[in-house]
């Protein structure tokens, strides 16, 4: 259950694409107030007639590419995803087809795991989070809250959260808006921390986000899951027509 976060990580979309563009981001150890950097985080994301394609590296302090997804985004819809985490040479794939939407994972030692379940309610992964907040920012603005199923791609299934507006802040002389993502069930939110994200109001982007991220930290020995401050710019990059 500790690992239920591994999936949240990338997730920041402009709702409309009018060229390629660059998403770039920094994370940082979650108390360190920004000054223990551990990872550089790229996006580059382009729209593909009515879709919008990405891809998202994330590299260690030496350049290492550590994780990699892939997402297929219609709307504010999850299509496709796909992740390979280097790290622990693990894989996973998520396709939505119709009412069903199906899983495979594959671990370390080249075993594969598949799962299918309906598609209920609003399905998030973490290639379509933020275009979602996007599509329903006044919902959560005037104090909605939202219910989703967040796909868990080496869990295999669809897991319930709630998104909620905790207020405005200023960060960076930015006016922003606080939302937490909370397990619905009980149990899960009595061994999960909730995630939290600002997104600024003037275009309804995301700014920061602190809670579990994609790639590991390595001690004793081992791959720990991580929890980090991830830190996002923008950069646009002009595509010739």
């Amino acid at each position: 259950m500790k690992n239920l976060f591994r999936a949240l990580l990338i997730l920041l979309f402009p709702l409309t694409l009018s060229a390629q563009q660059k998403v770039a981001a920094q994370l940082y150890g979650l108390k360190s107030e920004r000054k223990q950097k551990l990872y550089d985080l790229t996006i580059g994301f382009s729209q593909q007639g009515p879709d919008i394609l990405v891809q998202s590296d994330f590299r260690d302090t030496d350049g290492k590419t550590v994780v990699t997804e892939k997402g297929v985004v219609a709307g504010d819809k999850i299509l496709r995803y796909e992740i390979v985490r280097s790290q622990t040479q693990e894989k996973g794939t998520i396709v939505v087809e119709g009412d069903k939407i199906k899983f495979e994972y594959e671990g370390a030692d080249g075993k594969k795991k598949t799962a299918e379940e309906k598609a209920k309610g609003l399905i998030v992964c973490s290639s379509s989070f933020a275009l979602f907040v996007k599509s329903h920012f006044e919902q959560l603005k005037k104090g909605d809250e939202i219910s989703i199923r967040f796909a868990v791609w080496d869990r295999l299934e669809t897991v319930g959260f709630t998104l909620r507006n905790l207020g405005f802040k200023e960060i960076d002389g930015e006016k922003v808006m606080e939302v937490q993502m909370k397990p619905t069930s009980f149990v899960i939110a009595a061994l999960v921390d909730p995630v939290h994200f600002w997104f600024a109001e003037k275009d309804q982007t995301l700014r920061v986000m602190k809670g579990r991220v994609a790639p590991k930290q390595m001690k004793d020995g081992k791959w720990k899951d991580l929890d980090a401050e991830v830190v996002y710019t923008m950069v646009q990059t002009p595509v010739s027509k």
